[in-house]
């Protein structure tokens, strides 16, 4: 158990299949305590899941977009457990491609709600957190983002405000990592492709896994093993990266792009 008598903190956890929830399940796994939080009733049930399973969690309500209900979260999570060795910041939105707007049509509000969902939660909780990973000198700090912010991979159009949030995530981290080193707090950002999260209908995931080399999306356990291994002390020299989990799907797309030159 490579998390035996460490804390996580795991944000975004409503969804029973999302990228959230399986983190929180391998770090209980691997002998963390936890702290769970979404902005929903349903973290409670995701909690109970969890001591069903017999691991010992508590569970958070709170508007991650809001600092003053983060701090006080945070605050009820030290008084718990006397410390945060681990965040993982995987609360987010993911565009509907049934639902998509090019640049022109999208609204200021539209905009506001993803950078809020996306980038200001994890600037918000991180910011929260940072100051108890300082006084223990110790910390590990994982992001989640998306392949539309992998360098050179481009995004779908009808996905700026997202993409410009989740290109946030990972400037975010690159320039956190280098201001906390010298702390001994690790952040990185994972970065996933396609991921069968159940959020969108069965057949855009199947439309999708078609141009994957490895022939199909990506499993939430999956990711969930990648977050393990950066809050883990076997990533300790592990710092600023941008770490791609697709299929290959990024490097597919970047030789069509190449061979059209």
């Amino acid at each position: 158990m490579s998390l035996k008598d460490k804390v996580a903190l795991v944000t975004g956890v409503a969804i029973p299949k999302g990228i959230g929830f399986a983190s929180a399940k391998v770090l209980a796994r691997e002998g963390a305590a936890l702290s769970i939080v979404d902005c929903t009733d349903k973290v409670h049930d995701r909690a109970q899941d969890l001591k069903r399973s017999g691991y010992k969690v508590l569970g958070f309500k709170a508007d991650l977009s809001r600092s003053s209900e983060v701090a006080e979260m945070v605050k009820k999570v030290l008084a718990a457990f006397g410390r945060i060795d681990i965040l993982v910041n995987a609360a987010g939105s993911v565009p509907n491609p049934d639902k998509l707007k090019l640049f022109n049509d999208i609204t200021e509000e539209e905009w506001d709600r993803e950078w809020n969902n996306n980038l200001k939660t994890t600037f918000n909780c991180t910011k929260a957190v940072l100051p108890i990973m300082i006084k223990q000198k110790y910390g590990k700090v994982v992001n989640i983002a998306s392949t539309v912010a992998a360098q050179g991979a481009g995004s779908m159009a009808g996905t700026t405000a997202y993409s410009a949030a989740k290109y946030g995530i990972v400037g975010f981290t690159h320039n956190l990592a280098l201001s906390v080193a010298m702390h001994g707090i690790n952040a990185n950002t994972i970065l996933p492709g396609w991921i069968d999260t159940g959020l969108l209908r069965k057949e855009v995931y199947e439309e999708r896994a078609k141009s994957i080399p490895l022939g199909r999306n990506g499993k939430p356990e999956e990711v969930a093993n990648l977050v393990r291994f950066l809050a883990s002390d076997e990533s300790s020299y592990l710092t600023g990266s941008d770490i791609v989990i697709d299929g290959g799907n990024m490097r597919q797309e970047l030789r069509k792009v190449q061979g059209q030159r």
